[in-house]
């Protein structure tokens, strides 16, 4: 006779889902931690796009980061948006280039901004919305506080940082490492 007996079909459904409760908790760490890096990595993206335009057009530039998620308030909500001066109002920045607008509802990426660089990261919401202008140089304009942005999951996950300097650099870097010791790190 071939096949399985009900006894042996049990004991390995019974091993699969015992694994499956072993590996779970790990699961959604890494799903957490990658909705943490797709998030920055889109933030980092967004002020490199709005770097590029200031500089292409030759004129002030603003990202936004607008506090809201999938166009609903949410603290340190992850959309973003590149806007660019009118014409006919260069104070008013209102021609938009691009946005960003989280669509998935499960995500718990939130943003947090600081105006220095230190180890402390921002809690979800601080300093938020925000703005970061660029002039048509590719720097940061003088009335632009923000110096890092940071990015967090919750509890147990990873937290990332953008660092913004002056010249209108900006990197990707983790605040767990220091830069001394890892290129990853931050400080």
């Amino acid at each position: 006779m071939k096949g399985f007996t009900l006894v042996e079909l049990m004991v390995a459904v019974s091993l699969f889902a015992l694994l499956l409760s072993f590996a779970y908790p790990s699961y959604t760490t890494f799903i957490r931690n990658t909705q943490v890096r797709a998030a920055a990595e889109s933030v980092l993206n967004g002020l490199q796009l709005a770097r590029a335009e200031a500089i292409r057009r030759n004129t002030n530039i603003q990202f936004q980061l607008l506090n809201t998620s999938n166009s609903t308030a949410v603290t340190g909500g992850t959309d973003w948006a590149v806007m660019s001066a009118a014409t006919a109002t260069p104070t008013v920045f209102d021609q938009q280039v691009q946005t960003r607008r989280e669509r998935s509802a499960s995500s718990n990426a939130r943003i947090g901004t600081a105006t220095n660089v230190t180890a402390t990261v921002a809690a979800a919401g601080a300093g938020m919305p925000a703005n970061v202008a660029f002039t048509g140089l590719g720097r940061l304009t003088t009335a632009t506080t923000v110096r890092k942005i940071d990015v967090t999951g919750g509890t147990g996950t990873r937290t990332l940082s953008i660092v913004l300097a002056p010249g209108g650099d900006a990197r990707l870097c983790d605040p767990a490492f220091t830069l001394a010791t890892n290129p990853q790190g931050c400080l």
